[in-house]
């Protein structure tokens, strides 16, 4: 916590420089209704909760010469489950980012990449650890209403438990509306290749790992981590699986004020694990922006 805020300290002090740096502060929150928030393959185990999201970051902006420029950030964000507070985390770091802006004007294509380092705090202990990620983004503004961003990103959370000790890759593409000043309409999507952490109940776990759903499913589960974590209910397993995750969302967004937005999302995931174990979740959030 102390090189946290030291880190913070920093940054605020290269800020100081008007004629270099730009500081910039931004606020979140939101809450979402999860159908299947506990990624359950079993009707009778899925739960549906509402979750919520609050969060800050501070960033500094250079530009060292024309189109480069660099971006540091320090964030924090607080998850809370109230029907499953064990859930519940807190992750706080900082983030680097180098941005290459190619030619002049709005129109030019820039490529972005992103380094991050987060601390993560769980109320479960076996989920704390530290969070790496990278991500490179092409973006290209098609005309004045329509903009284009392909991205792929990376990310490994070295936990204390191998439950939650996960690693994995994205790819996904994002098209933007400005249907006027103070509306914009935004779609998504991709695939996730890697690791994920699911649940079962205690009666479902002990049929999978007895070959009643075939034996496949019971040999490929013998091999991978898992524990009894008391997530979603008592005797409730955790489990971590490889796979892959197809999701799409939409977005409409309303500008509140100039610096102020209330994004409305949708979001569809169908997640496949190594097996043919198939796990679907869709998500509807409202969120609040607000930048300095």
């Amino acid at each position: 916590m102390i090189c946290f805020r030291r880190l913070t300290s920093a940054l605020v002090i290269l800020a100081m420089v008007p004629s270099a740096f730009a500081l910039n502060l931004r606020l979140h929150a939101s809450t979402t209704w999860a159908e299947n928030i506990n990624r359950a393959s079993m009707a009778a185990d899925r739960r549906d909760a509402a979750h919520h999201q609050a969060g800050a970051a501070l960033s500094i902006f250079r530009e060292w010469r024309t189109g480069f420029t660099t971006t540091g950030l320090v964030d924090a964000q607080f998850d809370h489950t109230p029907r499953f507070t064990q859930s519940d985390t807190l992750t706080l770091g900082p983030a680097l980012q180098l941005r290459q802006k190619f030619g002049l004007g709005a129109y030019a294509p820039t490529i972005a990449l992103t380094g991050g380092l987060r601390r993560r705090q769980a109320r479960l202990d076996g989920d704390q650890g530290w969070t790496s990620t990278a991500e490179l983004l092409f973006g290209k503004r098609l005309t004045p209403a329509w903009r284009v961003n392909l991205i792929g990103d990376w990310e490994q959370h070295d936990a204390r438990s191998a439950t939650f000790d996960t690693r994995h890759q994205r790819l996904h593409g994002v098209v933007t509306w400005d249907l006027s000043d103070r509306w914009q309409l935004a779609a998504g999507g991709g695939r996730l290749w890697g690791d994920f952490v699911a649940s079962a109940s205690g009666g479902v776990w002990s049929r999978a790992m007895a070959g009643e759903f075939g034996q496949a499913i019971s040999d490929y589960y013998r091999t991978v981590a898992w524990g009894v974590t008391g997530l979603y209910g008592k005797d409730w397993i955790s489990y971590r699986v490889s796979g892959r995750v197809g999701f799409w969302w939409l977005e409409v967004s309303p500008a509140l004020g100039r610096n102020t937005s209330l994004p409305l999302r949708f979001e569809s995931r169908a997640s496949t694990n190594k097996v043919g174990i198939r796990y679907r979740q869709e998500l509807w959030s409202l969120q609040w922006l607000h930048r300095f």
